[in-house]
């Protein structure tokens, strides 16, 4: 029956593709917003939120006190999802990242389809929602990272299309464009995107002299008079003093945080196998390039030489930089994808044993992962969640299925391999997901949170001197209260709320029995305590 099987889907590779788009929304949708904010999230949601409260979306604050690290671009694209569905719930805040990574894999597939055809096309866009940190992480996170990789490889994509026709103007002020809406999301790292990007290209295509040219100039003025625009409204509330000072140390990674030049050396040699464990498994298709005929073969792709340019040249601030994340390279790896996917083609045209040893891999990850699945119809804390001894098993036959048939298919092994992942994935959302909800303390963080943010709804809330706040405790709290939480040193208000730990309590109340207990909680700010009280009438 298999190998029936295996010549039908031989003949219609389609019916793969088709299993890829059918299992892809289940695996980025299901339980989207079951886990508290965490990481980054916060941050993104508060600035948000109080732009919502306050009606100010110009000069982004946090506790009502200026926010000078990310400009407001990202903010705005959150405000306008929580006006279309009108919630500002985990769901909502984690869509634009979700729709943002459909959107980059899309584009992938369009920058690459001439060069690679539909179906390789495909597979290139894919890989970058199928790698391994964007699966198991990113893809379920409400931060601003793939919004901002989707801008930046829309100008890569500009850059290629528009020059291959020799059209300089569009080139230049589209490409423009998307660095000031990168600049108004992330601030200076897109100036060195562009900088580096057209200083490469342009002078690979003998073409330098165009930087010198009115169509540059063209797109010089069009980012200014962007990003200008914004600034120009900035001013009419606050100063530009702080505001740069800020957003240049936010994009400077060079520094060694770690104040060893030991550590940055580390770095250095570290960062290559670091990258390629975190956009596995499909890094792996990098030995496909030690063989000769197959760079020979593709590097002839002018695509494919623009590629890896772009990913070479502006991959190199990240590989001297101390400080770095494998997020800040999200829109660099796509470039690489389509490198790689043309390698894995070409290989398949004159198969060695470089190819073997790969696809041998790849058949070992497919049946692994299926079997993986088997976990959760035993471990204590899933075996017994709803369904998992019907799902479980379909997700197995649907897994074991697609890694049997990579050993009979060859040339279908990657989009096989990511429907096993994708049926991983969606098992991890259906009850991983639940397991840390049940037994991580965040969902107890939150629910403090959102009780003290009711008990005070329709008062003014206070952060009391110096207590220790986060910015999960002022979204919650902020949110469910209706009003921004801010931090004062005096109590003036008596017919507010305030939060405070013991030690500020004890400073700030001199007659501690006029003060009510309304709610204790515990942030995760280091764990730490605290109360939410109130002046006794």
């Amino acid at each position: 029956m298999m190998k029936n099987v295996a010549e039908v889907v031989k003949n219609h590779p389609i019916l793969v593709y088709l299993g890829i788009l059918v299992l892809l929304p289940f695996a980025l949708f299901i339980n989207l917003g079951l886990m508290p904010l965490i990481s980054d999230e916060p941050t993104r949601a508060v600035v948000t939120l109080e732009m919502i409260l306050s009606g100010n979306y110009i000069t982004p604050t946090i506790n009502g006190e200026f926010y000078y690290n990310k400009p407001p671009l990202f903010n705005w694209l959150l405000a306008g999802v929580v006006a279309l569905t009108g919630n500002m719930n985990e769901f909502t805040l984690r869509l634009p990242t979700v729709i943002s990574l459909i959107l980059l894999a899309f584009s992938i597939f369009l920058f690459s389809r001439k060069t690679l055809g539909w179906q390789h096309g495909a597979l290139s866009g894919l890989m970058i929602v199928l790698s391994a940190r964007i699966l198991f992480w990113d893809s379920f996170q409400g931060l601003i990272d793939l919004t901002y990789s989707l801008v930046t490889f829309w100008s890569f994509m500009a850059l290629y299309h528009f020059s291959d026709r020799k059209q300089w103007l569009p080139a230049f002020v589209i490409t423009y464009g998307c660095a000031a809406a990168g600049f108004l999301m992330k601030g200076f790292p897109s100036v060195a995107f562009q900088g580096i990007s057209l200083l490469v290209w342009l002078t690979y295509l003998r073409s330098f002299r165009k930087l010198f040219s009115w169509q540059h100039l063209a797109g010089i003025a069009f980012f200014a008079m962007i990003a200008g625009t914004y600034y120009y409204f900035y001013l009419q509330t606050n100063s530009l003093q702080d505001l740069f000072s800020t957003l240049i140390d936010q994009s400077n990674r060079l520094n060694n945080k770690e104040g060893s030049i030991g550590h940055w050396l580390g770095h250095l040699i570290v960062f290559p196998f670091e990258m390629s464990y975190e956009f596995a498994p499909w890094t792996l298709l990098l030995l496909l390039l030690f063989n000769k005929s197959i760079r020979q073969a593709i590097f002839s792709d002018r695509l494919i030489t623009f590629s890896l340019l772009m990913f070479l040249s502006n991959i190199v601030i990240y590989w001297i930089s101390a400080d770095m994340r494998p997020r800040y390279l999200f829109m660099l790896f796509p470039l690489l994808f389509v490198v790689l996917t043309k390698a894995w083609q070409a290989a398949l045209a004159q198969p060695g044993g470089l190819l073997k040893f790969v696809n041998t891999v790849f058949q070992l990850l497919a049946f692994a992962g299926a079997l993986s699945l088997l976990v959760y119809p035993f471990w204590s804390e899933t075996r017994d969640l709803m369904g998992v001894r019907i799902l479980i098993p379909v997700l197995l036959l649907i897994s074991l299925s697609a890694a049997f048939l990579t050993l009979k298919i060859r040339q279908l092994i990657i989009p096989l391999l990511m429907i096993v992942l994708l049926t991983v994935r969606i098992a991890f959302n259906l009850y991983n997901l639940p397991a840390r909800y049940a037994s991580y303390p965040d969902a107890g963080y939150c629910a403090g949170e959102i009780r003290a943010g009711g008990l005070s709804r329709g008062h003014q809330v206070y952060v009391l001197g110096d207590t220790p706040f986060n910015h999960d405790a002022s979204f919650y709290i902020s949110r469910e209260n209706g009003s921004i939480v801010r931090r004062v040193w005096s109590v003036e208000d008596s017919a507010a709320f305030y939060i405070t730990d013991r030690k500020n309590l004890a400073n700030f109340a001199s007659i501690p029995e006029t003060w009510e207990v309304k709610h204790e909680f515990t942030i995760k700010l280091n764990e730490t305590r605290l109360l939410l009280i109130k002046k006794k009438p």
